[in-house]
């Protein structure tokens, strides 16, 4: 949809391009944060507040229509043609008589989605924003498919949309750092001296941010394991259930036919996997040699700086090649004078750990060993019964037997999908089934499948047990 159609006010964005961009801006912040903290806002209030603002405001403000000299207008009167001028450019609402008599005056809601969007760009921050939206779409897809899942309910607007919107949003983040990237190369190359070098290392903490945020989505084992649970689920969600609802939401909600809202929602979740598959590793890769450029570049202009200007490799590398074509007499006289240029002074220090000698402390090997007792075969026997008998095992045939008689109650045969895993012993017990199938002590048979259950403690082999 156009957006000027959206506003449906031609002098719309005029405030942000007026002289007093700036105080309208600020004014129109203030009016959305005063309209949280009451019920309804009228416009003596929204005069109060902007009143408030441009008495302590740093700019001038100027009509719009002719040129005011400074101190001729009250900061009283500025904000009543502040306020006329906004509702005449749609920013806020209509006048309407309010229950106390007296107008309302109430932000515009297009007016207050983008300020709120601009504000946010302005105040945009990226520490921690790569990985937000790595866990946002983690958690939007594993509680998708708990069970008595909400989401499930409207798959297509509060599943699939949300990954989507994620999805871009990194994208963006990802293509934001690459262009931050390249604006900090190009502040390094404007250097001059150190202390300009000293001073960005310092306090430019804009690239602390950035870095900061992407050493941690490379180092940190969570992220490969949480991008690898979401391709997994993005499968599942193509393929399962989900997938009929998420189309007929699609289509109720776009208002478009069964097949077209089928290939829209295949064609989101095609660029999901996509990304996450192909894109997302292609950025990460060009960001790693990006970053390396940069380290090269900060450290050859470093180099530089230190040397003011002159790069001592090169012109070493020259002296030394000239010098291989000088004959005997000529290049010893060359290296006399060159080592008048150079001032070596060697230090060494010595103490009397260096030449201390270690004393070997005599060690009493009197209690090493163990003391030799002859024992008989019946106390032999006795002592390993014993201690096998006092040996618990968790998981023997009795333990793995009294699981599943518990789980199964009366039933003749469990499946391991329909199970819920709440712990690692659980999982172990399952496990055992395996090993023990095929003993007469244990009454249960395993037939394992070809799928596999995805739990929070592992990734089992998917497998039926049947009473024999």
């Amino acid at each position: 949809m156009d957006i000027f159609e959206l506003v449906k006010n031609e002098k719309f964005f005029n405030p942000l391009s007026s002289k007093n961009r700036k105080i309208y801006f600020e004014c129109i912040l203030q009016l959305i944060e005063k309209s949280k903290e009451v019920p309804v806002m009228y416009d003596s209030d929204a005069r109060n507040c902007i009143t408030m603002y441009l008495k302590n405001c740093e700019y001038r403000f100027q009509n719009e229509k002719e040129a005011d000299e400074p101190g001729t207008v009250m900061p009283e009167k500025n904000a009543s043609d502040i306020m006329l001028y906004l509702r005449d450019c749609g920013w806020v609402t209509p006048r309407e008589i309010g229950r106390n008599g007296e107008n309302v005056a109430n932000v515009a809601t297009n007016c207050r989605r983008i300020i709120e969007f601009l504000r946010k760009m302005c105040e945009k921050s990226s520490e921690g924003a790569l990985s937000n939206h790595i866990f946002s779409m983690y958690e939007i897809l594993k509680s998708s498919f708990e069970e008595d899942s909400a989401r499930a309910e409207r798959p297509f607007s509060t599943i699939l949309k949300p990954l989507i919107d994620n999805e871009v949003e990194l994208k963006n983040e990802l293509l934001d750092l690459k262009d931050n990237i390249a604006n900090i190369m190009r502040m390094v190359m404007e250097f001059q001296d150190a202390n300009s070098v000293g001073q960005f290392f310092m306090k430019d903490e804009l690239l602390n941010q950035f870095f900061s945020d992407y050493f941690f989505i490379k180092n940190n084992g969570l992220i490969p394991s949480q991008i690898a649970f979401i391709k997994s689920k993005l499968r599942l969600l193509a393929q399962g259930d989900l997938f009929p609802k998420m189309v007929s939401e699609c289509a109720f909600q776009l208002q478009i036919e069964e097949y077209l809202a089928q290939e829209k929602v295949e064609a989101y979740i095609s660029e999901l996997q996509y990304f996450l598959t192909v894109e997302y590793e292609e950025n990460i890769e060009l960001i790693d040699a990006r970053i390396n450029t940069y380290y090269n570049l900060a450290n050859t202009r470093m180099m530089l700086v230190m040397s003011n200007g002159l790069n001592l490799e090169s012109v070493l590398d020259s002296f030394l090649s000239v010098m291989k074509t000088m004959d005997q007499e000529e290049k010893q006289n060359t290296l006399d004078k060159v080592s008048g240029c150079l001032a070596v002074c060697s230090q060494k220090y010595i103490s009397r750990k260096s030449y201390e000698k270690r004393v070997k402390k005599d060690r009493d090997d009197s209690s090493i060993g163990l003391k030799v007792e002859a024992i008989s075969a019946e106390e032999l026997e006795r002592r390993t019964k014993e201690l096998m008998n006092n040996t618990k095992n968790r998981f023997s045939i009795e333990a793995v037997n009294r699981f599943f008689e518990s789980r199964m109650q009366k039933n003749h045969m469990l499946e391991l999908k329909e199970q819920k895993i709440a712990s690692r012993e659980e999982a172990i017990m399952f496990a055992a089934s395996v090993m023990y199938t095929g003993i007469e002590e244990f009454p249960y048979e395993v037939e394992l499948q070809d799928d596999y259950v995805e739990t929070e403690i592992a990734r089992i082999t998917n497998l039926k047990v049947r009473r024999r």
